[in-house]
């Protein structure tokens, strides 16, 4: 064979070795290698996730556990969110910050909205396993569900006294949520009703006011 014809099949098969490694290369490393780094990303995702799910269930232990050590939160907790309606409760804690503020509260009207059946199971099955924190949370029952109780007031007073009333109301130990007011001025010539030593004096620049407050209570 020729010296050039041997050259020139030398050339050839290098061309087409260095051809089949790009081939090769493109064809094969290049993906494999990019599916590499979409897998390590997901891995790193996901350890990342679980240990920010490990950390949010620890702390929420630590605050379960702190809480159930602390007597004095416990009394709190169930004086602002009592077990039960307690509504008599609830009318002497308005009718006495009423008393404090000059307001006078003329009637008061009570609805109950009880716990339903199907909150209340749903308590009862995250307590089966309350031990596992991240389940009653995935739940929505942490807590024992809640009901609620709407008083309808009807009351007369300065716009002071009304708003110290409701100011007592906000910083009250027991949750009260005004959701509703309307103001009526009194007629020309009609006294205001008074009831008690704190009651607005008759010509005074007084309103009728109608209140809706709402509180709330745990399902025994």
């Amino acid at each position: 064979m020729k010296q050039d014809t041997k050259r020139l099949t030398s050339i050839l098969l290098a061309t087409l070795l260095l051809a089949g490694a790009f081939v090769v290369y493109f064809s094969f490393i290049v993906p494999a290698y990019g599916n590499l780094e979409t897998l390590k990303g997901q891995v790193q995702s996901e350890d990342t996730l679980y240990t920010n799910e490990n950390q949010i269930v620890a702390k929420a232990n630590n605050l379960l556990s702190s809480f159930e050590n602390n007597s004095s939160s416990v009394a709190e907790v169930s004086l602002a969110l009592p077990v039960g309606p307690n509504v008599a409760d609830a009318l002497a804690q308005i009718y006495g910050i009423a008393s404090s503020a000059g307001f006078t509260l003329q009637s008061a009207a009570v609805a109950t909205q009880a716990v339903s059946p199907a909150q209340q199971q749903s308590s009862a099955a995250a307590a089966a396993g309350s031990g596992q924190v991240a389940n009653a949370a995935a739940t929505g029952a942490v807590v024992m569900p809640t009901g609620s109780v709407t008083f309808q007031l009807s009351g007369t007073g300065s716009y002071g006294s009304f708003k110290n009333f409701l100011q007592g109301l906000e910083t009250n130990i027991r949750i009260f949520d005004v959701t509703g007011v309307s103001v009526q001025p009194l007629s020309a010539g009609t006294p205001a009703v008074s009831t008690g030593k704190n009651a607005p004096p008759a010509n005074a620049d007084n309103f009728n006011f109608n209140i809706t407050v709402a509180t709330y209570y745990q399902a025994s």
